[in-house]
């Protein structure tokens, strides 16, 4: 039986989101939005059935069966919080919160309730993340000795945009740095140690982050995220024995490529027809079909170190969210 999906939220990855569902034949059945007339014109737009005036509203219905937050950053804790009241399965964008207090006791929630929950971090269910770890355990490149990601592009520094609001979570950390981190922290496991530098604009959130850490058994990392730099957006795995190349756009990268001594010796195709999101999307509905509390391959404990991480990198750099932080 085809899941029902409520959206919380009318921007535009709740619109990726809503064409994706329709390409995979599930059902969007009701929108929701606390902005006035935005999920009825969502609705119109994306042939919905029905719109609600509230994000709470959604999970509420009795036509959902599993609610997709796509709200700001700072709306993730509550949104999610009702869902799980209502005893809706949820999929939250990334960063799932805030901090890890909001994350875990999101997923205690969840985890209490038995209803399932997931980050939305799709980058983690992608073909290439697979054909990454095939190669890593065949040893192409032996012990992996460093990590290198980064995630850049120049952006609209406006005060009024999102990413640049800290009453909602904003800063280049949460909305880019998280997919370096969270690759690294899949690859090497939570740091041992780590620095942290930024650059910090007028509304106090960081507009460039970078990031070295030191894990277990001596491998390094290096992450950087950026809304004033035009990297490459590569990422480099490199071990003993030699290296696997990431190619931009590494978080839904569709090649990989192994090196040694500057020379590729194989390529790898990991290309995808549709929407990237249809995998996040399959790894959900197999999930509850299957009465899973949690996804093998987003596991609670997975996202939980990330937002320690992510918790502990911002306070070094000196980025803090309103209240309940403050």
């Amino acid at each position: 039986m085809k899941l029902r999906w409520g959206i919380m939220g009318t921007g535009g990855i709740a619109e990726s989101m809503a064409t994706t569902l329709a390409a995979n034949d599930s059902t969007v059945a009701v929108v929701g939005s606390a902005r006035p007339g935005a999920a009825q014109a969502f609705a119109d737009r994306l042939q919905i059935g029905r719109a609600v005036d509230s994000h709470a509203a959604v999970a509420q219905a009795d036509e959902v069966d599993v609610v997709y937050v796509a709200t700001t950053n700072d709306l993730h804790y509550q949104n999610t919080l009702d869902a799980i009241a209502a005893g809706k399965p949820v999929l939250c964008e990334k960063p799932i919160a805030l901090n890890a207090d909001q994350a875990t006791e999101m997923l205690s929630a969840a985890t209490e309730a038995g209803v399932f929950a997931m980050e939305a971090l799709w980058m983690r269910f992608l073909p290439f993340i697979g054909r990454l770890n095939e190669l890593i355990s065949e040893g192409v490149v032996g012990t992996i000795t460093h990590v290198a990601a980064n995630f850049s592009f120049p952006a609209t520094l406006d005060p009024q945009r999102r990413w640049m609001n800290r009453s909602l979570g904003g800063g280049a950390l949460l909305d880019l740095g998280i997919y370096p981190i969270s690759l690294i922290h899949h690859l090497l496991g939570p740091p041992e140690r780590f620095e942290a530098t930024a650059r910090l604009s007028s509304t106090e959130v960081d507009v460039a982050t970078q990031v070295v850490s030191h894990h277990a058994g001596g491998a390094t990392a290096a992450a950087m995220c950026s809304f004033t730099a035009d990297t490459t957006t590569e990422a480099v795995v490199a071990g003993s024995e030699g290296r696997i190349r990431i190619h931009a756009p590494f978080y839904h990268s569709r090649r990989l490529t192994v090196e040694r001594k500057r020379e590729v010796i194989a390529e790898h195709d990991t290309d995808f027809t549709g929407n990237g999101l249809r995998f996040e999307v399959a790894e959900t509905e197999t999930c509850i079909a299957g009465g899973r509390l949690q996804s093998s391959l987003r596991p609670h404990v997975d996202t939980l170190e990330v937002m320690e991480w992510l918790d502990a990198i911002r306070d070094r750099i000196g980025v803090r969210y309103p209240a309940p932080e403050e």
